[in-house]
């Protein structure tokens, strides 16, 4: 794939000083996959944990459906 086609990403955000944390949208394109830190690094720099996603969508994934 040439284009780096914008995702839409919903992940479980921990609370870094208490119990619980809030779920995050973030638009944005991946720049890798950090197998070792077990993170989706975006190109804004964005670091998601791959265990915290909760969705992932993208026309991208609509387009690999179809034929």
């Amino acid at each position: 794939m040439k284009e780096n086609p914008e995702i839409v990403i919903t992940y479980f955000q921990p609370d870094a000083k208490k119990n619980g944390g809030a779920y995050v949208t973030t638009i944005s394109t991946a720049k890798k996959i950090d197998e070792y830190e077990r993170v989706l690094v975006m190109t804004d720099g964005t670091a998601i944990p791959i265990d915290e996603i909760i969705s992932i969508e993208g026309q991208v994934f609509e387009t690999m459906c179809e034929g």
